[in-house]
Order: structure tokens, then sequence, then C-alpha cells
């Protein structure tokens, strides 16, 4: 199946598809176009969990491409040029190529076709161990590229290096589910600076809630202080100029910022204020981004043309709702404090 970071792979459980000739392709293109998350070339296993198997195309001359030919029937099956025990280039003896062709040349009847041979098994042999040996030397190969790490699974040391970059690289450590860490993976050069502003951010958030997304810094807001950390003259917290805050709470801007979505439709406005999903991997990926040093409010922006007019029981009074006209404009009412404070289920 294909995702969002390539096309889908070819389907070999009917056999091999239309349109892979082997004189057009590359012997390492080929490979990485046979390849999947579940089936790699020198990881999965037994042969049999791999995409298909790998043999050497016996011959006596140079050869004029990487990969000789595929076969469906049965097993998928590639044989290359590029790699093997016989032929010139191979570390047998190459009487011992002239001896196993010779075999391969015999018919049993004399009605059989061209392709037909009456002894393969020493071949047969020597390509049980040369898949692997042809599976390794892909294998060695993709370690080596980038493009080709990243494309599968956990991405091998590139996607090592890019999850350090993001700020993923300890275990446990996660922007949010698979989602959250694929985009975090792509921002990894944004949100591996120290300094995080507001453009990096909203591009970030943007990406994981798949809406457009604004940023208002420097949100004020009222701090309750706790009794015992209240000033008392000549007691605790009198220090002028260093702890003294007449009242029992103080205001504060530096402290809380407030993430604006949309303009959204109406299902994606009723999806993220459910307090669901949508909503709580915005949250995971602002603490992530932000951390737990920021408060974040959310507030949630209703394009004007998906405004629905006000009728009993079918609205939600301070969320979906609006009674009486209204002036145009995307409706920007609805404001959701302090979206990143602690769960209780998180904290139990």
């Amino acid at each position: 199946m294909a995702d969002d970071a390539r096309p889908p792979r070819p389907d070999l459980t009917g056999g091999l598809p239309a349109g892979l000739d082997p004189a057009e392709t590359g012997f390492f293109q080929l490979l990485r176009l046979l390849e999947t998350d579940a089936q790699r070339f020198g990881q999965a296993g037994g042969p049999e969990h791999e995409p298909v198997r790998l043999g050497q195309n016996l011959r006596l001359g140079f050869a004029t491409r990487d990969v000789e030919r595929m076969t469906g029937d049965g097993p998928p099956r590639v044989d290359v040029n590029v790699l093997g025990l016989l032929g010139p280039e191979g570390p047998m003896p190459l009487h011992l190529t002239r001896w196993v062709m010779a075999r391969l040349s015999n018919r049993w009847f004399a009605g059989d076709h061209a392709g037909a041979s009456s002894d393969t098994a020493f071949l047969d042999f020597c390509n049980v161990l040369q898949h692997r040996m042809i599976a390794l030397y892909w294998r060695a190969w993709a370690e080596t590229r980038p493009e080709v790490q990243i494309a599968h699974g956990t991405g091998g040391r590139t996607g090592a290096l890019m999850r350090c970059l993001a700020g993923l690289g300890l275990p446990g450590v996660t922007a949010d589910g698979p989602t959250g860490d694929r985009m975090a993976l792509r921002h990894g050069t944004s949100l591996a600076g120290q300094v995080r502003g507001v453009e990096r951010l909203t591009r970030f958030l943007s990406d994981v809630i798949g809406a457009p997304v604004g940023l208002r810094e420097f949100v004020g807001v009222w701090t309750d202080i706790p009794a015992r950390l209240q000033t008392r003259l000549g007691l605790a917290h009198a220090g002028l100029g260093t702890g003294a805050v007449v009242g029992a709470r103080s205001f504060s801007r530096h402290a809380r910022v407030e993430i604006v979505v949309g303009p959204v439709d109406r299902a994606r406005y009723e999806a993220i204020m459910a307090d669901g999903a949508a909503q709580d991997a915005l949250r995971r990926a602002t603490l992530f981004a932000l951390g737990h040093g920021i408060d974040a409010d959310l507030r949630l922006v209703l394009a004007a043309d998906e405004v629905p007019a006000a009728q009993l029981g079918a609205a939600r009074l301070g969320r979906t709702a609006w009674l009486g006209p209204r002036a145009r404009g995307d409706a920007d009412d609805l404001r959701l404090p302090r979206i990143t404070a602690p769960r209780r289920r998180e904290a139990a």
C-alpha cells in the first residue's frame, strides 16, 4: 500500500507486475522497488520471507545488463549478472562454469524447447548459497543510502540521526505516535534549534493537525499565588523588587500563548473541539514543541460559510450555537483554555 512518503510497492502475490522490464531496470533499482517494510532483503529471516528469490545467470561472455530475467512462476525469482560464484567474474574455476553450462544444455527429449534443461541441480545448489550472498550485497549498499534507509521501518542509522535532531532519540520519547513522530522528523531541522520561532512552530502544528495554524504570543493571564507563597510583611516573600507581590494573584504575559486553528469546516471544527484524537494530537505535539514551561490556549475558527443557524436540539451552547445576528466573517469565539494542562487520567 502507498502512504504519504512514497508510491505503492508492486504486488507480488499474483506474480510479477507488468511494466518491470529487466533490460530497463538496474539491480539496485529493481531490488529497491521490490523491497517492502515486511519483506526486506537480508533482514527478513529466511528466504521465504523475502520478496523474491535471487540467483545467478550463468554465462561466459560479458554482461550487458545487471538483471537478466525475472520469472513469476511459483515463487518470484530474479537472475542477476552482477554477482555470483561462477562465470568470468566468479571465484570458481572457469572450467567448472563450462561443465555446468554443458549439463544445462542437454535435453531429455528432442522436442524440448530451447530454454529447457536436463540438469539444474548444481546451479540450484549454488543459488541456495548465492541468494543470501546477493541479498547481503544489496543490504550493504542500502545501508549506505539515506534515501533507502528512511523509506522502510525506523529508517536505520539515518532515522536514528534524524530522531536525535528532532528530540526523539531517547527510548519512550514520542511526539504523538507514528503520525506525530513522522511530522517531527519532517521538521527535525527546525525543532533542533534552541530557539523555536513562531513560524517553525506553526508549520509543525499545521502538519500534525492538518489545518491552518496561527500563534498569538504573550497572552496575558492572572496566576493565583498559593497562600504559603503570598507576601507577608516581616515574615516571608517580602523582599522589595525581588519577591514581594501585592495581592493573591499576579499578572504575567510570558507564560502563555494562544494557538489559533482555522478557519476550518464544521466537521473538522467539531472533531478538534470534541476532546478526542484530533485535539489530543495537537496537545501532545504542542507539549513536545513547547515543553511544560508554557501553557497554551486553543482558539478554534469556523469558516464563515460553515456557521450553522441556531436550531433547538441541533446545537451546543457555547460551542456550535450563535444566537441572534452576528458580524460577517469567520467565527472565532470558541476558546479552550490550557489544552496542555495535565489530564487526570495521565496523572493516575
